[in-house]
């Protein structure tokens, strides 16, 4: 029966991370690319996880065991009934309230199914208290199939397999689990272990004990503690994410990392092992090293830093899971435990993805989460590591200067009387006013140490906004050849600007003249056309292409981020000399869904700039999305990508689609800069250039013809392989953010 309830739960747990992720896939050619979405999705599906175990909570009360888990195996087969993957395109309502439509499908498609897959973990292993002392050892099978579905996605099924080919496995799937959940069910009545099981709880102190015959009502101070707990590596997990993959490495699927991570942690607490006074004492280190490196702006070299956060992020949530599996009650309240952590968890994710992108100018949650874990590893054997990591942070604070080192000096003395009241405590069980007022001021010292997260030297930060997209950052530096504006989004530039007047207007970084754009703009109006061209443009950037406008020409950008277009016009001056010359405007979303409602035939030139970003949006890269750019082309229109990025080589994918669709195209890779040209603010590039018609451009050196390996597979709606277009190794890869030239001088 422990086999089998273990098998059930790994299954259970992997089918449930596994649609997630499908469920995502599904959605995006759909909906579009845009935080929206994303959050939304997180909502769903924090919110199913928490009905799935207030369903096992009231189910697991009311009924014996073995009839709970029949019923509820026979809802699963139910549920069969109300999964589709078949969700409706946006329309007019759905404009008005995207969040509540999306919310609304989701519920419809697949809310009950993916409610009764979240609520089997807890119910199995409170029903099987009366085959197993300890049902708490299983939650270590969920997590391995979670762990399971979270890796196996993306590495087995995700490259094999289309969307189609993934729905139909995941139902067949679906249903496995389901009937092992009735065999599991039958089995727990013909063994006879329920009603024994209701009639003998174990005593509250020690799940393995058997000896009370009554349920012990959990108190709410037990459950809030409980819900803590869970709260901190929760707001962690996505606090971290988020930062690696702006701030640090937008490395393709390094969001799978921290949350393997999280389940791993999960397993070693549940499993049994848990950390000493000097793995605490390490983990305080390392918490204090992490803040270091956030203040400091660290984020070269990237796999070491990349190392830290996730060496401190993974010790935090190891001990505070330990905490939990530690207090966890008797095998009788069971379900109420989970549901806490439900609760926890929940309100630790929902902080930092919906709540801190509208509170914090900059990523402040994940040291402020940090500076909690600090203070209460001080209180529970990680002092030593506290002392250590603090020496060595703020002499770096003190030998950096920086125009706000006296706030950060001030705040750092702030924080050290914090400690240092935080070491005069008594015992860990003290909970007098010292104890209190040692986290306090450990907690406050470390957010006001934090504020606004240090550049290299040399940039100046001109203004800095939070959003749902990520921290932009808008920077002034000096060089040999002049002084410069950027825009940055976390560790990725999006264009920079000479503040010279007479140099305004000329297109730098990816755009030079001289370089791969200049050229295509040059043959381009070279070409014959009876009326003004038309140009789109997806993605804005600061609007440096729209240097190129000629008189009489209609431009079109097509910008997801309402903070990149503010800044864009307001900051920089592309947008504002191209006006003058040619009729431009800026239209807000996804590029894709906006496409949707330009006429056929409108554009004489596409360009595709969403790529220059290190997170890709693949559903602008599938042959249905370059069906609808050739669509919205005239007979001799071009099509421009630029596919410039540090971890992605996306001109293979380019070439499947190109053969796939018969369209004659062309590659060049404009990496070999001099200094000069560096400090002159230009930056390495890849474009690759599509002809609707065979006539139109010709290519010629330095432009290739961009010929397919043979056998890659045509990125669709229904199927892509981002590991195909992975550049190995890493760490052999040059770096193209951050391409301020060479010797910067202090603004």
């Amino acid at each position: 029966m422990v086999l089998l309830v273990g098998l059930t739960l790994f299954g259970s747990a992997f089918c449930l991370f596994w649609g997630q992720l499908l469920l995502g896939k599904l959605l995006l050619p759909l909906w579009g690319g845009s935080p929206l979405v994303w959050n939304t999705c997180l909502v769903f599906f924090q919110l199913a996880l928490l009905l799935g175990y207030l369903w096992a909570d009231r189910l697991g009360r009311g009924l014996d065991p073995g009839l709970g888990v029949l019923l509820h195996g026979g809802l699963l087969l139910v549920g069969l009934k109300f999964l589709s993957f078949e969700f409706g395109i946006p329309g007019q309502r759905e404009e008005v309230f995207p969040s509540l439509a999306l919310l609304a499908d989701l519920t419809a498609r697949a809310g009950v199914p993916l409610v009764l897959l979240s609520g089997t973990t807890p119910l199995l292993q409170r029903a099987l208290g009366g085959v197993k002392r300890d049902p708490y050892g299983l939650y270590v099978a969920s997590n391995a199939g979670s762990l399971a579905g979270l890796l196996g996605y993306p590495l087995l099924l995700e490259p094999r397999l289309s969307l189609s080919g993934q729905t139909h496995l995941w139902t067949g799937s679906y249903a496995l689990v389901a009937a092992l959940v009735l065999l599991g069910g039958v089995g727990l009545l013909l063994q006879g272990r329920g009603v024994a099981f209701l009639r003998t709880a174990p005593a509250l102190g020690d799940p393995r004990d058997v000896g009370r015959t009554e349920i012990w009502p959990l108190c709410w101070r037990e459950g809030c503690r409980w819900a803590g707990w869970a709260f901190l590596p929760a707001g962690l997990l996505v606090s971290v994410t988020t930062l690696l993959t702006t701030e640090v490495a937008a490395v393709p699927l390094l969001w799978a990392l921290p949350l393997s991570i999280y389940l791993v942690t999960f397993m070693l607490a549940f499993g049994g092992l848990h950390p000493n006074e000097l793995v605490s004492s390490t983990t305080a280190l390392l918490a204090c090293g992490a803040v270091g490196a956030q203040v400091l702006g660290w984020v070269r070299p990237w796999f070491w830093v990349l190392l830290l956060h996730l060496g401190a992020f993974g010790l935090v949530s190891w001990f505070c899971h330990s905490q939990l599996a530690r207090s966890r009650p008797p095998a009788q309240q069971l379900t109420q435990f989970y549901l806490w952590l439900a609760v926890g968890g929940s309100l630790g994710g929902l902080f930092s993805a919906l709540l801190a992108p509208q509170v914090f100018e900059t990523l402040l949650e994940y040291p402020l989460l940090l500076g909690v874990s600090l203070a209460v590893l001080a209180a529970r054997g990680g002092r030593l590591g506290l002392w250590l990591g603090l020496g060595l942070l703020l002499p770096l604070l003190l030998l950096r200067f920086h125009p706000q080192a006296l706030f950060r000096l001030g705040a750092a003395v702030g924080l050290a009387v914090g400690v240092a009241v935080l070491a005069l405590m008594g015992e860990d069980g003290n909970r007098g006013w010292r104890s209190r007022l040692g986290r306090l001021g450990t907690g406050v010292g470390l957010v006001l140490l934090l504020g606004q997260p240090w550049l290299p030297p040399g940039l100046q930060v001109v203004a800095s906004e939070r959003s749902v997209f990520g921290l932009h950052r808008l920077v002034e530096y000096h060089t040999e050849a002049g002084s410069f504006r950027s825009l940055l989004h976390g560790t990725t530039l999006h264009g920079s600007q000479n503040l010279d007047p007479q140099k305004a207007l000329e297109p730098l970084t990816y755009f030079s003249r001289e370089g791969p754009v200049g050229q295509v703009f040059q043959q381009w109006r070279a070409q014959p056309r009876s009326s003004p061209a038309q140009v789109a443009v997806l993605g804005l950037g600061i609007g440096t292409l729209a240097a190129y406008a000629e008189p009489g020409e209609e431009w079109t950008f097509f910008e997801l981020d309402p903070t990149v277009a503010d800044w864009a016009g307001r900051y920089f001056a592309y947008l504002k000399g191209a006006s003058r010359r040619a009729q431009v405007r800026v239209i807000l979303g996804d590029a894709r869904l906006r496409l949707q409602g330009i006429p056929n035939g409108s554009y004489d030139l596409l360009v595709m700039d969403a790529f220059s970003s290190d997170a890709v949006p693949v559903h602008l890269l599938t042959q249905e999305a370059l069906t609808l750019y050739l669509s919205k082309l005239k007979p001799q229109g071009w099509l421009l990508f630029n596919i410039t990025n540090r971890h992605l080589d996306l001109a293979p994918v380019l070439a499947a689609l190109a053969r796939e669709l018969r369209l004659p195209a062309w590659y060049q890779a404009h990496e070999e800069l001099t200094a000069a040209q560096r400090r002159a603010g230009l930056a390495p590039s890849r474009w690759v250039l599509m002809a609707k018609s065979p006539s139109g451009w010709q290519g010629g050196d330095p432009w290739q013809p961009l010929l397919p390996p043979t056998g890659d597979a045509v990125w669709r709606d229904d199927f892509s392989n981002l590991l195909q277009a992975i550049r190995w190794p890493f760490l052999a890869q040059e770096e193209v953010a951050h391409e301020f030239g060479g010797d910067l001088r202090r603004s």
